[in-house]
């Protein structure tokens, strides 16, 4: 069997148990939802197609017309490539957090990258960004700004193909899910979906500390793509039980943990979702199944979160020396269980 177009890759990615996130004695399954098996890497992929689509049936979009969207990066990849499969102009709104690499894959697909260099009152660059993808939008003839912070249908590409998924790969036993907040789309339309299936699914919304989608007062933060400094209209708050704030120490920790001990390469955000899940897992005393939805692959961060000059720029050096003592305690606990 064969896919007739890139666009047919997009969904269906597979579900990992993750051993070292589980704990087998209680019964407790910890799987992964990967997210980078998408054709560009990312859990945008989804969202990106349903806004094309939902573009074409409102506005009739067709070859020629322009999309222009404000992005961190994995929206920004996934609407190039598709607008350079449908041909659509695509115009790619960028500030200085972003990582030189999502530029470029802009740029690879034939995109126009906008900068904008000033940030906001707040230290953030996402509401200026918004503001200029707009104005770009009334500015250019045949120009279509998706807006993937408010509009419905990024909620809905999750609601029908993510939340289904993972409910069908478990056979219906789903007793909870960690998920990014991001813009609020993919954390509303999962969460919609299985909350109308089993309401007692437990929902556990993740963010940068500094982010304010949960509340709280906005400061500036290293992990990209995962936090903004508004509350977004496809946040829907009603639907999530917990939210956990995570430290970009601990997020960046998170990644190499899922690096070294599930052979895993993933972004800031997977490692802020495998820190919340920790913690919950601790405290869990009923047998789970809890599935995390990780992202992003980590190749475009391997001059950032992998890389240790980065790390020491930021006085984040010592996380990895923080791994081994954790690692040489997994492996104590690993050999005691085997004595027993």
């Amino acid at each position: 069997m064969y896919a007739n177009s890139l666009v047919e890759l997009i969904g269906n990615t597979p579900l990992l148990h993750l051993r070292s996130l589980s704990n087998e004695q209680r019964n407790i399954r910890v799987f992964g939802k990967l997210e980078c098996h998408n054709p560009g890497y990312s859990v945008k992929d989804r969202s990106a197609l349903q806004l094309l689509r939902q573009a074409e049936r409102d506005y009739g979009l067709k070859p020629g017309w322009s999309i222009v969207e404000s992005t961190s990066g994995n929206m920004g990849h996934a609407l190039a490539m598709l607008c350079a499969i449908h041909g659509y102009r695509f115009i790619c709104v960028l500030d200085p957090k972003t990582p030189k690499a999502n530029a470029n894959v802009v740029r690879a697909f034939g995109g126009q990258v906008e900068m904008v260099n000033q940030p906001d009152e707040t230290g953030s660059y996402q509401k200026k960004r918004i503001a200029v993808a707009k104005s770009l939008a009334a500015t250019t003839p045949n120009c279509i700004n998706l807006d993937q912070y408010n509009n419905p249908a990024a909620i809905d590409a999750h609601y029908y193909s993510t939340g289904p998924e993972i409910v069908n790969q478990l056979s219906g036993k789903v007793d909870a899910v960690v998920v990014s907040a991001s813009t609020g789309s993919h954390l509303s339309g999962i969460a919609r979906y299985l909350k109308e299936r089993d309401s007692r699914t437990h929902v556990i919304g993740v963010e940068p500390e500094g982010s304010v989608v949960f509340g709280g007062v906005y400061v500036p933060h290293l992990q990209n793509g995962s936090g903004l400094s508004f509350k977004p209209g496809n946040i829907l708050t009603d639907l999530v039980d917990e939210t956990v704030k995570v430290s970009d120490r601990h997020a960046f920790a998170g990644c190499h943990r899922l690096a070294l001990d599930e052979g895993l390469l993933l972004g800031g955000s997977s490692g802020s979702i495998a820190h919340a899940a920790r913690c919950y897992v601790e405290r869990l005393n009923d047998p789970a199944n809890i599935v995390l939805v990780l992202p992003d692959s980590g190749v475009k961060y391997l001059e950032t979160i992998y890389d240790d000059e980065w790390l020491s720029a930021h006085r984040l050096h010592d996380i990895l020396r923080d791994l081994d003592t954790a690692t040489e305690a997994t492996e104590a606990h690993a050999l005691a269980l085997e004595s027993l």
